[in-house]
């Protein structure tokens, strides 16, 4: 089973955008260090009201590899700074799912 991670980042004016591009680079480096899998970012094109948000996807092969990679990621002092800063920018959103085998 695959745990996937998807956080939606709303950024609270188009003036701040490419301070949120920054700070999801910063933010996108940190996972990657910390081992998070296929971490992939992409700008929600046709959405509604989440049109122009940008989502950050990642992987982690069982539960307990991802929790072991979220105790790293938000236990790390750089990610607990650039959430500080981010959310002076903007606000986001956090969804775990797990594929199932069909």
């Amino acid at each position: 089973m695959t745990i996937i991670n998807a956080v939606t980042i709303h950024p609270r004016s188009g003036e701040v955008w490419e301070d949120v591009l920054k700070q999801i680079k910063k933010s996108t480096e940190i996972m990657s260090k910390h081992g998070a899998g296929e971490v992939r970012t992409a700008v929600v094109a046709i959405g509604g009201g989440q049109t122009n948000d940008v989502v950050v996807v990642s992987e982690a092969e069982n539960w307990t590899e991802f929790g072991r990679i979220q105790d790293a990621v938000y236990g790390d002092p750089e990610m607990q700074a650039a959430l500080a800063e981010a959310g002076k920018i903007a606000t986001w959103e956090i969804v775990t799912a797990q594929t199932l085998e069909l």
